[in-house]
């Protein structure tokens, strides 16, 4: 064992000659260095192995290049970052690697490798890693959900978020929330696209991409999404659920009243409908041509808006004579 320290301590030398040479940390600095990574090395060589040494061998390489970015940035030297950064988080790498295969139940640690890749590893070894980690825990949908939004927001790839959300339904095909997420991902998909097509448009540039077909635009995906999940996910929870995300998108209006007629018609018999058509109408202006202005204008206003809502209750009171209903309106 105390050869494969020396070994992996020998390995550190290049890294640690250079933050001593371009001033970074000093001689006694290096020693003291040397010193603690020999300590750490030899925790997680020996026979027993315990999670907490490797967590603590990671948090002091972490630690290490926060201290040498920092230093970096005092002095405004930025060179050398392959010969030192790189080879520490590629140190970094194989411990969780070993860690994560031999604790591979344990989340929290695999959530702090794919931490640890966001902040310090290229794209493509967060994918690797991310991968490895469904793998194991297939049956964690916030997993799939937390996976798929990386590769739409910081990957910037709806095609590799699709295909997530798509694996997470063959493993849990009634899973509520995989829906709504997958549904709010293709919603911001067709914003997106539709903003990138404003700007060609406005720069006066050809375009000529299938992605920018009127259906993808109008919110397709998103709507097949819908109608999937309902016939799926049933009640009004869930049928709402969607309509709140479908109203965070402006172009989306034809969708969203689709999903509000579905509401009235396929749930008429749950209070929550009810409930949610009775709010709406505190939500809804007048269909006038002119909005009110004055203080008494508004106040009236309201009082419509009142009557619309209370008129509602009333009509589900009468169709619906349930202690739930009557709860719902206190």
């Amino acid at each position: 064992m105390a050869e494969i320290i020396q070994e992996r301590i020998e390995d550190r030398l290049p890294e640690l000659e250079q933050l001593e040479r371009i001033g970074l940390f000093s001689h006694a600095e290096i020693k003291a260095i040397i010193k603690k990574a020999s300590d750490l090395e030899y925790k997680i060589q020996r026979r027993t192995l315990f999670k907490e040494d490797f967590i603590n061998y990671v948090q002091y390489e972490i630690n290490l290049l926060e201290l040498i970015q920092r230093r970096r940035t005092r002095i405004g030297y930025s060179f050398k970052k392959d010969e030192i950064e790189n080879s520490i988080v590629h140190r970094v790498q194989g411990v969780f690697q070993r860690a994560s295969a031999k604790w591979k139940d344990d989340v929290q640690l695999w959530l702090s490798y794919v931490a640890f890749c966001k902040k310090w590893a290229t794209k493509t070894r967060l994918s690797k890693v991310s991968s490895a980690m469904l793998a194991i825990h297939s049956n964690k949908p916030a997993l799939w959900i937390m996976a798929a939004e990386w590769e739409m927001e910081d990957r910037l790839s709806s095609e590799s978020a699709r295909q997530l959300f798509l694996r997470a339904l063959r493993f849990h095909p009634e899973c509520p929330k995989l829906y709504k997420e997958y549904f709010r991902m293709e919603l911001m998909h067709a914003e997106k696209l539709r903003k990138e097509k404003e700007e060609f448009e406005k720069a006066s540039m050809d375009v000529e991409n299938p992605d920018y077909s009127e259906e993808i635009l109008k919110g397709e995906l998103a709507w097949i999404i819908y109608k999937n999940s309902v016939s799926i996910i049933k009640g009004a929870e869930f049928h709402v659920s969607l309509l709140s995300i479908a109203q965070l998108f402006d172009f989306a209006k034809d969708l969203q009243k689709e999903i509000y007629d579905d509401l009235q018609a396929l749930h008429t018999d749950d209070p929550l409908t009810w409930d949610y058509v009775a709010r709406r109408e505190l939500e809804i202006d007048s269909q006038t041509e002119e909005q009110p202005t004055t203080k008494q204008a508004k106040a009236v206003e309201v009082g419509r808006k009142e009557e619309r809502c209370c008129a509602v209750y009333e009509e589900a009171v009468k169709t619906l004579p349930t202690g739930e209903l009557h709860q719902t309106m206190v």
